[in-house]
């Protein structure tokens, strides 16, 4: 039609162009009175007007598929590796801060926790590794579990070497991480997800050696309260359920009532100070070389997280206890110690 108008005289272009103008608006109108005509003759049949209204719900309501996108500041990211990098953010951060403590290790090369480490010990720690997935460094707990004699005895030679200079390689602070969702939770948002750390067998062999000298100091210098258990030989969860048991036992007999209090900290592992820690420690009596390493061990670690098939940048961590770690739970009860000194006599 625009072709049609450009032949005509150019005193004749205007006038059929308004003509046009008006035809246009006519069957618009004419199309609206018809639709309208239409949508008032559904009216009069409910079951073609609830017909209608649902289809246009469904067409102005459809979901968005968030199974592989994550939130982030009001916004949906579905890049992997700016996934992955925005994980190791979370799990890394260090918005929290504290004052350093000056530390006297107390150095005491004779106290049984500062004896040279024996081949026995790393035996049984080796023993005690289970075969669970392995860290950056693919070592698994089998490859420790086929060593020869000869071999063996090398590895012990390089675990003392660790010890006395209390150097930890790098690899022993490295983490990666595997973001599992918890149960019923937004997937879209980070805080949604619980690490799983996967740290280096090397280390967790090494870090037994530790925890078996720091267990037999804590009990046999009864430095742990009798109402703490978890993590210690003969004070498990279940010894903490009997207790319980028996005192709901003994308020029923005596008609009485018995109340029952259930706290659950939140990122617990996160929340310990290390400095903090390392002077409850001294304060233990757990003194020398072993607080030095432990507090080399716990300061400047890093971490990557591995998201679906992307791996993120290395970041630096300085808060808390590593997860993954086997010797953080035994320096987490260390840390807890004295938690009973807040509570009224009777609780």
């Amino acid at each position: 039609m625009e072709t049609f108008v450009t032949t005509l005289y150019p005193c004749r272009q205007q006038g059929f162009r308004n003509l046009l103008d008006k035809l246009s608006l006519l069957s618009g109108k004419k199309a609206s009175r018809n639709y309208w005509d239409k949508i008032c003759n559904i009216t009069k049949n409910p079951r073609m007007f609830y017909s209608m209204l649902n289809r246009i719900y469904n067409h102005t309501n459809q979901e968005i598929n968030t199974v592989n996108l994550i939130l982030h500041n009001n916004h949906y990211i579905s890049n992997l590796v700016q996934q992955s990098n925005l994980f190791a953010d979370f799990f890394s951060d260090n918005s929290m801060k504290h004052e350093p403590i000056p530390v006297d290790y107390c150095e005491d090369c004779n106290s049984h926790l500062n004896i040279p480490i024996h081949l026995q010990e790393v035996r049984q720690a080796i023993q005690k590794t289970r075969n669970s997935t392995p860290g950056a460094d693919g070592i698994t707990a089998n490859w420790f579990k086929r060593l020869s004699n000869t071999d063996l005895t090398c590895l012990t030679s390089f675990f003392q070497e660790v010890f006395t200079t209390s150097y930890i390689p790098e690899e022993w602070k490295h983490s990666i991480i595997v973001p599992i969702p918890k149960p019923n939770k937004d997937k879209t948002k980070i805080n949604s997800y619980r690490p799983i750390a996967l740290t280096s067998v090397f280390s967790k062999v090494f870090e037994r050696n530790l925890i078996q000298r720091i267990t037999h100091h804590l009990l046999i210098e009864k430095k742990i309260p009798p109402s703490v258990n978890g993590f210690l030989p003969l004070r498990d969860n279940q010894l903490a359920v009997y207790k319980i048991h028996t005192a709901i036992s003994e308020a029923h007999s005596h008609k009485k009532c018995f109340i029952g209090i259930s706290l659950d900290i939140k990122s617990a592992y996160d929340t310990v100070y290390i400095d903090g820690l390392i002077f409850k420690c001294l304060q233990l009596g757990i003194t020398g070389n072993i607080t030095k390493l432990l507090h080399n061990f716990l300061q400047n670690r890093t971490l990557q997280v591995r998201w679906r098939i992307s791996l993120s940048g290395t970041k630096l961590v300085q808060k808390g206890l590593p997860q993954g770690s086997v010797v953080s739970r035994i320096l987490f009860v260390c840390f807890l110690e004295d938690f009973s000194e807040t509570l009224d006599v009777g609780v």
